[in-house]
């Protein structure tokens, strides 16, 4: 039995010898596996780098494309913003020669109507191609006879310059014979009937200042033409008048007038009714404020708030475009 302590202890030693043993072979083979793969790891470096410069320079070279394109939409978007530029100037030209060729069509109506007129007595009759004329009950006993042909209402333009319309003829010179501007004013506001000519089948008609004396009626355009002869007869210059479009100031109810430079009236009393065009100041006549007797009111519909808008003068270069003119 005494050996068997012996025995034991042995067996106990060899036991731990062996298990000493397998530890160390168990250490070393992973000691052994990481240094493997280390080693690749260490021999794939070199690849990696490569890779990893590669994709660096693939980067860059997007990033220099990148700032290229955004450099040409940069010059891109200039050469868009100089072609709108472009673009609104030459639409500005296109209306400067709309209207250019405009006035030189009034100049060739007038030419036409003095070479046409030139040799003919002021009291020949002219009626080759009049319209009806209707005079108002208010004029029944100085019935107006045409004293100049009227272009056919196909031929006349839409715009109230007066170069061609207002055109003075004995019927004007009847019409305005010895009265003061606040009663020929009048004498057109209660006289010459108000017409609109949409019931005549004509959305919008451009009367001579001779053919609403004919008619007897007229919308506010020819009673502001009718007006602006009748001061053209009694010595007002061409220069110092013009024909104003207005509205209310919510845009409605367009409406024109005579707006003038030298009334000869108290210009007081005209009120906030007036204006500067270029230096000058123009104050505003209404002939269809049939609502009045007082030269200086204007139609109740426009009196707390209006907007001048386009101005028609003998000059033809003055006053283009819509302004406007707020007055309230």
């Amino acid at each position: 039995m005494a050996d068997n302590p012996r025995t034991l202890g042995l067996i106990l030693i060899v036991t731990h010898i062996l298990v000493f043993v397998f530890g160390v072979a168990i250490v070393d083979y992973a000691n052994s596996n990481d240094v493997s793969q280390k080693i690749e790891v260490t021999e794939a470096n070199p690849q990696i780098k490569i890779d990893y410069m590669t994709l660096t320079e693939e980067n860059e070279k997007l990033n220099d494309r990148i700032t290229l394109l955004e450099n040409q939409n940069n010059i891109y978007m200039g050469q868009i913003t100089q072609l709108a530029k472009v673009l609104v100037e030459k639409d500005t030209e296109i209306s400067n020669l709309k209207g250019e060729i405009w006035t030189l069509k009034n100049d060739i109506l007038m030419l036409n109507y003095r070479l046409e007129h030139q040799n003919k007595e002021s009291s020949e009759i002219v009626n080759e191609n009049p319209p009806e004329a209707t005079p108002s009950s208010v004029e029944a006993n100085n019935t107006y006879t045409a004293f100049i042909s009227y272009l056919p209402y196909s031929a006349r333009g839409s715009l109230p310059y007066p170069t061609v319309y207002t055109i003075v003829t004995p019927n004007v010179v009847k019409f305005s014979s010895g009265l003061s501007i606040e009663e020929i004013v009048n004498k057109i506001r209660f006289n010459i009937m108000y017409i609109n000519h949409i019931t005549e089948g004509r959305p919008y008609l451009i009367q001579y200042a001779d053919e609403t004396l004919v008619r007897g009626k007229g919308d506010c355009t020819d009673k502001a033409l009718l007006l602006f002869s009748c001061l053209l007869s009694k010595g007002y210059s061409a220069n110092d008048m013009g024909i104003a479009t207005i509205s209310k100031c919510d845009g409605q109810e367009l409406h024109d007038i005579v707006i003038i430079k030298n009334p000869g009236l108290d210009t007081a009393l005209f009120g906030k009714y007036h204006f500067d065009v270029d230096g000058e100041t123009f104050y505003m006549v209404d002939p269809t404020n049939s609502l009045s007797t007082s030269v200086y009111d204007i139609s109740p519909q426009y009196k707390d708030c209006l907007i001048v808008g386009n101005l028609y003068f003998q000059d033809t270069n003055k006053g283009k475009g819509w302004m406007p003119y707020r007055i309230e």
